[in-house]
């Protein structure tokens, strides 16, 4: 695994200009008029920005194309295949490509971070990890930063595929795998709470199927603990995590206590409870499903 020096960020001198970058964003979006501006504007670095859009009906491809950027359409798939779509369909001519979703943003730290790193890697694919905005901070401790998440890959050598819980992603990667430490700026409550207890009930659904379609077994999850990948290491905990009694109280604990959720105050309570809905929701409608079989 490759990690870039902070030295190497606070002395860096030099970071090409748009158009001599070696990068193409991708950003997927559905109904994202609120968000995709600031969005896009975070990315204006980019050599070459494209959206893949699954059906918007509001005013989110305008917005886009008003930004030059290049627009594209797709049925939505699930994260991994709609990435796979991507780099298979929108002629992208550069060795390197980024995906953030609407609401995120890059801030400049971690644009410096990627445009350094790229010049000087041999690696294949980039982790990044993000700060998960709500109530108005950063709650560095509820969301257990860092978490890494599959970003940047190389052209032509990465496959997406689903990760263990049925939604989110993964890949296969031909070479090395590095992290880039910057994080990228994540705004999972920018629709409010109402929106994303929806967005949970249906990722619940989609977690459960997942689990009771391909449960992995005890010494697998226990195996995946001692990956030298972040990335994959997390997805063993989760699974192990199926085999615990009381899971979505495990988890409770452990979030808001041991990994120091408490020390972000009322927004850190507010988002370990919520997830405790969520963990809640999946373990009730694993056990509904098995009554009925």
């Amino acid at each position: 695994m490759f990690f870039l020096k902070r030295e190497e960020i606070i002395n860096l001198k030099s970071i090409p200009s748009t158009s001599q970058n070696n990068v193409t964003a991708v950003v997927l979006t559905f109904n994202e008029e609120d968000l995709i501006v600031n969005c896009l504007n975070s990315l204006s670095w980019a050599k070459r920005v494209v959206l893949v859009d699954s059906g918007s009906t509001d005013k989110t491809v305008e917005y886009a194309r008003k930004k030059g950027c290049d627009i594209y359409s797709n049925p939505w798939p699930g994260f991994s295949k709609q990435r796979n779509w991507s780099l298979d369909n929108t002629d992208i001519q550069t060795d390197w490509v980024l995906f953030i979703d609407a609401d995120e943003e890059v801030p400049p730290s971690l644009q410096n971070e990627i445009l350094f790193t790229i010049k000087n890697t041999d690696c294949s694919a980039f982790y990044l990890s993000y700060k998960v905005m709500f109530m108005g901070k950063w709650i560095k401790w509820s969301s257990g930063f860092p978490v890494w998440h599959p970003r940047i890959v190389r052209s032509g050598k990465v496959q997406f595929k689903d990760s263990i819980t049925g939604h989110g992603e993964t890949w296969d990667v031909d070479g090395r795998i590095g992290y880039i430490k910057a994080p990228y700026i994540h705004y999972s409550f920018s629709k409010g709470i109402e929106f994303w207890l929806e967005k949970h009930n249906r990722l619940s659904t989609i977690e459960m199927k997942a689990y009771l379609n391909g449960q992995q077994s005890l010494l697998k999850c226990i195996k995946g603990l001692f990956c030298q990948d972040a990335h994959k290491k997390r997805q063993s905990l989760r699974a192990l995590s199926y085999y615990m009694p009381f899971r979505p109280f495990v988890r409770f604990f452990y979030q808001l206590f041991l990994k120091g959720g408490i020390l972000d105050g009322k927004a850190g309570w507010a988002y370990c409870c919520l997830y405790l809905v969520y963990e809640i929701m999946i373990s009730e409608k694993i056990l509904e499903q098995k009554h009925f079989e």
